[in-house]
């Protein structure tokens, strides 16, 4: 298993700082094979999950971070988003089906829904979003779950 943790400060930059993380703590995992699809997967997920950060708890207020984990097996990727408070007293992430098909915003959890093989919040006493991903030996590297 391999385990990779980074802080980023809480500008839009570090969206594509972190799927660029991420990317790189899964291709360098000396036990896993991850599939493309895995790969691609996991950058699309950190990256609606770090503008979630950005947007919606106090990580983009000025001088605020968020921070990336990823833990990589032979099978399995998971990754966690740990951010500040969310600006909203009390709010805990949630899938919000998007109202209009080609709409700029509101399918980022709907996304992660879609994409993850499991997800959740960090809570109760963290803040943030966990993902979870895994992967078999099958031809294609299909996704289990």
């Amino acid at each position: 298993m391999t385990v990779a943790f980074t802080s980023f400060p809480g500008i839009p930059d570090s969206v594509a700082a972190a799927r660029r993380f991420v990317a790189a703590a899964i291709r360098l995992c000396p036990q896993a094979t991850a599939p493309d699809e895995v790969v691609d997967r996991a950058v699309l997920i950190t990256s609606e999950l770090a503008t979630n950060a950005l947007r919606h708890t106090h990580s983009g207020d000025p001088g605020e971070t968020f921070t990336v984990r990823v833990r990589t097996d032979a099978r399995s990727v998971q990754a966690e988003v740990h951010t500040r408070a969310p600006r909203r007293w009390n709010s805990l992430p949630h899938v919000v089906a998007p109202d209009v098909p080609f709409a700029a915003h509101g399918r980022g959890l709907y996304l992660v829904d879609q994409l993850a093989t499991t997800w959740g919040p960090l809570a109760p006493h963290r803040h943030g979003v966990y993902f979870h991903l895994t992967w078999n030996d099958a031809p294609l590297g299909r996704l289990v779950g």
